[in-house]
């Protein structure tokens, strides 16, 4: 497979391309790469043995899907970190959009659905280098050809509800949106995204469990994300914030 015109455009922005046909997980590439080089990269392997997931889950990586990190320079505040989260499954949607796949949703914080199956996945993570910049490594993980059969959590792949027909094909336009929208949030141009999220929220106006830890479950009504990127829950008697937790039906 050619990566030629991805590598283009990710040269013109800065990046170093790295394509692995097996790692133990590109976030973990991604830091050595940050601390030996100190400049930006993108690491892309064809399957990874300990890929990394939400809240320290393992991320299932079979050959044929795409596993992605990409480091770059961080320039928010630490309370605006969320939004390169978010930014990045926006720019995932819009990308898929090109490619004519309709009707998907964000379940928050950080993972994407098509007709109610899981198919995507973003992590973030900040490293510091001593006197020196102060990084973000976004991960992202996309069933492309197959999705992992899980026992009662539905799973799809993006080629079974889109026209897209190689995974160079596919990370070349997204990451040609993501620049642009990383762009924006630079300039900060926040509040647009934030309603492009909300607009595409999983349970909106529904209600929900959330289990916030072992020992606490809170229900109540979906309503949106604020501007520090927290869940907004009606409970019947107010509206309160929920900054962390995993939203069960």
């Amino acid at each position: 497979m050619s990566f030629n015109k991805l590598i283009k455009v990710l040269k013109s922005e800065g990046y170093e391309f790295i394509h692995l046909a097996l790692t133990s997980s590109t976030m973990n590439d991604a830091k050595l790469f940050i601390k030996k080089n100190n400049k930006h990269c993108v690491i892309l392997a064809d399957q990874q043995k300990n890929g990394k997931g939400r809240r320290g889950k393992k991320w299932i990586s079979p050959k044929g899907n795409i596993y992605c990190s990409l480091s770059f320079e961080n320039n928010l505040n630490i309370k605006r970190h969320f939004l390169y989260s978010l930014v990045t499954v926006i720019s995932i949607k819009m990308a898929l959009q090109y490619f004519n796949a309709m009707d998907i949703k964000f379940k928050w914080p950080n993972d994407i659905f098509y007709h109610n199956k899981k198919f995507a996945g973003v992590i973030l993570e900040t490293v510091t280098l001593e006197d020196l910049y102060n990084y973000i490594i976004v991960g992202f993980g996309i069933n492309f050809n197959t999705s992992p059969s899980i026992p009662d959590y539905p799973t799809t792949h993006i080629k079974s509800f889109s026209d897209v027909k190689s995974t160079s094909e596919f990370l070349e336009h997204f990451f040609k949106i993501l620049f642009k929208n990383f762009e924006n949030i630079n300039k900060k141009n926040y509040d647009n995204f934030i309603d492009v999220y909300k607009n595409s929220l999983m349970y909106l106006n529904k209600q929900v469990k959330i289990q916030v830890n072992e020992s606490l479950i809170i229900k109540g009504v979906i309503k949106g994300i604020n501007k520090d990127g927290s869940l907004l829950m009606d409970n019947g008697k107010e509206i309160t914030s929920i900054y962390s937790g995993v939203i069960k039906q």
